[in-house]
Formats: C-alpha cells, structure tokens, sequence
C-alpha cells in the first residue's frame, strides 16, 4: 500500500460495491467540452454520481471524422486513453503527432498541453480515464492561450 494507508476493517456499508454493465447500458450524450471542434459523444461509465468513485471518471467517447480537441490540459487529473475502434492523432506541447490506434494506450499526466483530433475519416471510440478526481467539474480544464 502506498503512502502508509490502511484499508478499514471492516469495510464501511456505504462504501460503493464492485461495479459492471454494458457500454450501451449508458446513454450516449452529446459531449460539449470547451475548446472543441466537431462531435464528441459520451458514455458516463464511472464517476462520484453514477458509482461512487471519487477519484476516477471513466467515459467511452466516440470521435466523429474531423473533430478536434484543441490545445488544452488537466491541472488536477491525470488521463488515459484507450482506442477501442479507428484511431485518434494526439500533438504533445511541441505539436508533434502521433497517432494512437487500437491496441494501445496514451497517458497525459496532469499540466501537460494536448490535442486530440480524428483525422480518420472514420468513428473513433475510445475509453477515456481521468484520475484524481470524481467529477468532471474537477479536472481543473485549461485552453492553451491563442496566438
């Protein structure tokens, strides 16, 4: 265990149970996050609300072709990004590309600039991790300053 925690014995009555469903048991929304371009749709797995994690939020997002996330960061979450379907191009602070299919996996840890776009022509369908935090009001959203 890390920082000398001690799991409760026992474990409080409250404390939320293991979790599972289906990806089209969530319903799919239209996500709006600043700084976008395109359409983004959600499916809320896991957060504080909806399963009682209060440091994890988990979403399957599906990327329509051309959408952009633009330049931004995370100041109190850490993110992970799993493709599950098509592929994603991610720029790093320098603007570098770098294309992320399925079957691999992206970590941006928290104050690192990113971009995410699709520039596939095709959905991408990713899950998507934010840690740290339990609500999305949380992760602490910077757009990078424009030129």
């Amino acid at each position: 265990m890390s920082h000398g925690s001690v799991p409760p014995d026992p474990i409080p009555e409250d404390h939320p149970p293991i979790q599972f469903l289906a990806f089209e048991d969530v319903e799919e929304v239209v996500g709006e996050p600043p700084g976008f371009d395109g359409v983004q749709l959600n499916r809320r797995l896991f957060d504080l609300a909806t399963s009682g994690t209060p440091h994890l939020i988990a979403d399957v997002i599906t990327f329509k072709p051309d959408f952009i996330h633009h330049m931004h960061r995370h100041f109190n979450a850490d993110q992970m990004m799993v493709p599950l379907q098509g592929s994603v191009v991610m720029l790093d602070e320098a603007r570098t590309p770098r294309e992320l299919r399925a079957g691999e996996a992206m970590v941006v840890p928290r104050y690192r600039w990113h971009e995410v776009q699709n520039q596939s022509g095709e959905d991408c369908v990713v899950l998507n991790l934010f840690a740290g935090v339990g609500d999305m009001s949380e992760v602490g959203f910077e757009a990078f300053p424009r030129d």
